[in-house]
């Protein structure tokens, strides 16, 4: 099997909806109505107006079709003693399809994303894991930080 790692750019906005389809539905389950279509609404503009700038998406290709996903957006926040430059970044939608799962796709995708934020100067990147996510997390050097992850709906 032949693999490829790539930036996506804006002519892959319709892969990246619909991939973040894809792990949203694994992670969530069926979706409402509304969901889908809020989904549909949102994730068109806002590809648009961040892919190339806060947002960095890559794809892994097998054979010429779209295995994985995972995407970067970078933060810029008042620095702190675990991100002294300030530049952060949250690591997001790393997503497999089923029949590429546990080929090392992923891992492919996750190493690329760490070299570039290293190149780019980020000093830290933050991610909420998944049960399945968490082993390659930790493998690549990623700690758990023991803090309760809470949010707040509006």
């Amino acid at each position: 099997m032949d693999i490829t790692v790539r930036t996506a750019d804006k002519s892959d906005i319709d892969t990246l909806i619909k991939f973040r389809f894809f792990y949203q539905t694994d992670i969530e389950g069926k979706l409402t109505k509304e969901q889908t279509e809020k989904l549909n609404a949102q994730l068109p503009v806002y590809f648009e107006d961040h892919i190339g700038k806060d947002l960095t998406a890559y794809i892994a290709e097998a054979d010429g079709e779209t295995a994985a996903t995972i995407f970067m957006v970078r933060l810029e926040k008042p620095a702190s003693v675990h991100f002294l430059s300030g530049k952060t970044c949250y690591l997001m939608n790393v997503y497999t399809v089923r029949e590429h799962r546990c080929k090392g796709i992923a891992s492919m995708l996750l190493d690329k994303l760490i070299a570039d934020a290293r190149a780019e100067g980020i000093t830290c990147i933050d991610l909420s894991a998944t049960e399945m996510g968490k082993p390659l997390y930790l493998k690549k050097g990623f700690a758990e930080r023991g803090n309760t992850e809470m949010r707040m709906e509006l």
